[in-house]
């Protein structure tokens, strides 16, 4: 028999999603003011970008972990036994090596552990920023989400940029909510208002939704190690499902009122 080189474990994925390519059903442009298409521009290459940070998580985080782990026990038996200093030298230079290419690496190749202060703050500003954009959309002052900056020119960390987006659906559910107050709003408004945000919202979510996999190691919201993105995504999601309800019993009880003699 020949040599056969056996396939790379976990192959088996990849060739069950070779088969099946995703086709993600992309929002008329005309329908949500162009709000999925600047994210899509905006988040260009994130997706590579996250993938990668999983991986180096640990290719490079618990290797390099398990690696120190190893040279200092090995240095501590070697003093010990009473290794010569030749011996101890060559060890504690390998401590050394990996220690300094570490430090080279860690904050350019590694998923990014912010402190919650400075998380925070870039989080609201991405949202308030987001705001000042997509709100004049949804109030019908403009006919166009404008261009929405990227996330590698975002000052902030990936998971505040990202976490920008998912509480400015629930602000500005809270703006909808707000402005249908308006005693002088019409019915023709009303729905207008509904209708525009549910576009854009549902536009939101889809793009974010295209990373909802990424782990808790990676954007790190102290929720689980797995689930901290997936959970905080859900309350868009609740969000809009709220909205639409909302919006579906106006729209009856509108169709009711039109049906009457």
């Amino acid at each position: 028999m020949g040599n056969q080189s056996n396939p790379r474990p976990g192959q088996f994925v990849n060739d069950a999603l070779d088969l099946c390519p995703m086709i993600i059903d992309v929002p008329d442009s005309t329908k949500d003011f162009g709000m999925y298409e600047k994210m899509n521009d905006a988040f260009d290459g994130l997706h590579d970008y996250l993938d990668k940070m999983r991986s180096n998580y640990g290719r490079i985080a618990y290797c390099s972990q398990n690696g120190m782990s190893d040279l200092s026990k090995a240095f501590i038996e070697a003093v010990q036994r009473g290794d010569d200093e030749t011996t101890l030298a060559f060890t504690s230079q390998g401590m050394e090596k990996l220690a300094e290419g570490f430090h080279e690496v860690e904050t350019t190749e590694l998923p990014e552990n912010p402190t919650q202060f400075g998380r925070t703050i870039w989080q609201e500003k991405m949202e308030a920023d987001l705001f000042g954009h997509i709100w004049p959309v949804i109030s019908h002052k403009t006919d166009s989400v404008p261009k929405i900056i990227s996330w590698r020119d975002f000052k902030g960390n990936v998971q505040a940029y990202l976490y920008g987006y998912i509480d400015l659906v629930s602000e500005l559910g809270k703006a909808l909510t707000h402005e249908l107050s308006d005693p002088k709003i019409t019915i023709e408004g009303e729905f207008d208002l509904y209708e525009r945000y549910l576009a854009i919202a549902d536009s939101i979510t889809l793009r974010l939704s295209q990373e909802r996999h990424v782990p808790g190691y990676v954007i790190n919201n102290g929720f689980g190690r797995w689930v901290a993105y997936t959970n905080k995504l859900r309350t868009a999601y609740g969000t809009i499902a709220h909205v639409r309800r909302e919006y579906n019993l106006r729209r009856s009880i509108q169709r009711m009122i039109n049906a009457r003699p």
